[in-house]
């Protein structure tokens, strides 16, 4: 089990997050109440996880995030947002986070993103490295090298500088944290059009439908263009109906073949 450490200036969220966590089986080293004194406790503790609330008086989250990363660049650190912060995550995810949950969240919701993060193989998206790697242009994204064997329910894709993602089966949360990191690189501080293709899937389950309207209101909310591309109505209207996704453009196709 993992030594956390909670950051948050909310002490019931604090409570909320440890009492998750203890009944899981965790332990927690400490509890600090903004970016200043985690950094202090990340040094002291060392812990295997950090949760760290993104706006916070003083040092933000995001500032302390930098700061844990240039002590320990192995630091798995767990950024909580509210709704309304959504664009920030991607400037945590640029800054080193291993992964985000979105405020309120279920105690199941919290755990499998630490189970993600804490496994060896787990969510863990280098997305300072891979901004020094050759950009995203092909559609090898998602798939094992010269094998087209699908190793992501995504394809990424730049044509012409609009990001083409396609979904093609449902997601995990880890799924999630990659795809936005993807976005986040690509993108850059260029405001791009971003183009969802639903067309080649099967059913979303409800869960995933809710973290896909997540990942595409920050893209709006990072001043991007958006095209979402069903071919279902009950699609359609699910995210024509998020409040978060207006200001989305819409196209309703036909189901192309599943890849």
């Amino acid at each position: 089990m993992a030594r956390v450490l909670i950051v948050d200036d909310a002490i019931m969220m604090r409570k909320t997050i440890a009492n998750m966590l203890i009944k899981a089986g965790h332990s927690i080293v400490d509890e600090a109440t903004n970016g200043e004194l985690a950094v202090k406790a990340y040094q002291k503790y060392r812990p295997d996880l950090v949760t760290m609330d993104i706006t916070m008086p003083g040092v933000d989250g995001i500032s302390a995030l930098a700061q844990i990363m240039a002590i320990d660049p192995e630091a798995k650190v767990i950024m909580v947002s509210a709704l309304g912060q959504k664009h920030k995550v991607f400037d945590a995810l640029q800054a080193g986070a291993k992964s985000y949950i979105l405020k309120p969240f279920k105690e199941e919701k919290l755990l499998g993103v630490i189970n993600e993060v804490l496994l060896p193989n787990g969510c863990n998206i280098p997305v300072a490295e891979a901004a020094s790697s050759h950009p995203v242009t092909r559609a090898e994204t998602g798939y094992c090298h010269n094998s087209g064997i699908l190793e992501k329910p995504f394809m990424f894709e730049n044509r012409d500088q609009q990001y083409y993602i396609t979904i093609v089966k449902d997601f995990g949360g880890c799924d999630f944290s990659e795809l936005i990191a993807l976005i986040s690189q690509a993108t850059g501080t260029e405001p791009r059009q971003v183009i969802f293709n639903f067309t080649c899937c099967s059913a979303l389950g409800g869960s995933s439908a809710a973290g896909f309207a997540d990942v595409m209101a920050s893209v709006l909310a990072a001043g991007c263009r958006l095209k979402i591309v069903c071919y279902t109505r009950d699609y359609t209207m699910f995210f024509r109906n998020e409040p978060c996704l207006k200001g989305a453009e819409f196209e309703l196709v036909k189901k192309q073949g599943i890849l």
